[in-house]
Order: C-alpha cells, then sequence, then structure tokens
C-alpha cells in the first residue's frame, strides 16, 4: 500500500485472490487509474499472445487448416506485429462495448453509481484474463475468473445485491447471445434462400 493505495501489483494479487476488498479500495479511485492498470496488463498480454501465437498456436493451426486441405492459411501470412496491435485494441474495444452495453443492464438491475463505475469494474474485471489468457488451451478458462469479478465489480462499485450484479450481468451476456445467433440465422437463411431461388 502507498497511501491507502494499492500498488499495481496490490492491485493484480489483490484482483487473484481477495477482489471485494480490493474492489472496495480501489472505488475511489479516478477512471484513469483503471484504464492504465489495464493498458499495462494489455500490452503484456498482447506480446505474450502474439508469442505464443507465433510459436505455438499458429503450428496447430496451420495443421489443422492443411488436415481439412482448405488451402492457404488465413494465418500464415499474418504480421505479428499487426496481430499484437489487434490484440491490444481488442482489449480495449471490448471493455468499452462490453461495458456500455453492460451498463444498461447494470441500471436496470439498480446500480446508480455511474457509467464510470461500470467500465471500472470491467477494466479491473479483465486481470486474470489478461495476466493468463494467453496461455495456448487453457487460457481460455481465465476468462470465468474474469466474468466472476466483473459481477464482483459491479456489486461493489455500484453498491447493489448479489443477485442484482449476476442478474446485471448474466442478463446482459444472454441478451447480447440471443441477439448475435438472430443475426446469424438471418444471415444463413438468408443466403439458403438466395441459394436455391
Amino acid at each position: 500500500m502507498n497511501n491507502g493505495r494499492l500498488s499495481f501489483w496490490g492491485k493484480a494479487k489483490g484482483f487473484l485472490g481477495n477482489p471485494v476488498d480490493t474492489f472496495n479500495a480501489v472505488g475511489p479511485e479516478a477512471l484513469g487509474s483503471a484504464l492504465k492498470f489495464l493498458a499495462i496488463w494489455a500490452a503484456v498480454y498482447a506480446v505474450l499472445q502474439t508469442i505464443m501465437f507465433y510459436t505455438v498456436t499458429k503450428g496447430v493451426f496451420q495443421t489443422l487448416w492443411d488436415l481439412l486441405r482448405l488451402g492457404t492459411s488465413v494465418v500464415s501470412g499474418f504480421n505479428p506485429v499487426a496481430f499484437g496491435l489487434l490484440s491490444l485494441a481488442a482489449v480495449f474495444g471490448g471493455l468499452f462495448i462490453s461495458g456500455s452495453w453492460a451498463h444498461i443492464f447494470v441500471r436496470a438491475f439498480g446500480g446508480r453509481k455511474g457509467y464510470e463505475n461500470t467500465i471500472k469494474a470491467f477494466a479491473y474485471g479483465n486481470t486474470p484474463a489478461l495476466m493468463f489468457g494467453w496461455i495456448p488451451f487453457v487460457g481460455g478458462l481465465f476468462s470465468i475468473w474474469a466474468l466472476v469479478l466483473d459481477i464482483i465489480g459491479v456489486r461493489q462499485l455500484h453498491q447493489i445485491s448479489t443477485g442484482r450484479a449476476v442478474g446485471a450481468v448474466l442478463v446482459s451476456i444472454a441478451v447480447l447471445a440471443v441477439i448475435v445467433v438472430l443475426i446469424v440465422l438471418g444471415v444463413v437463411l438468408t443466403a439458403v434462400l438466395h441459394a436455391t431461388a
């Protein structure tokens, strides 16, 4: 701790092992602190994700592509710098898109502490996914802990019940999933109708 504020490593450790107290400690901080924390982990994630992709994962995709005889792989000519920058952009784009979408439901479930607190909850909630999400084949499991942290963050920073926080986050995901499925079905049905016409 430093002047009552958590250090960078104190936050990282806290969000992994003691998220309730850590969210309570970062509650008074400005959104900029959360975005700076996210930016550092996003940069680390982008570098490690790129290294892992080009040393491990890319070979697996290429082998599968070749086994399925799908022709030239899109992955084979992809630039590592572009891949890293896209990973970085995806973190920030994902934060503001998912955070903004979820905030609609946080408000509907009683959260009244402002948009910034929802974005802070999601920025800090991404900690485990950014710290460990780059690990091939198991990294995605850390997204589950990130989802739990999103819920804890919404609960703590908006000072609502656990049930309301769970409802806000999970309903936002469910509604988005339904919208995506309907869009995909619409595209597939349109393609099928055009193909049979």
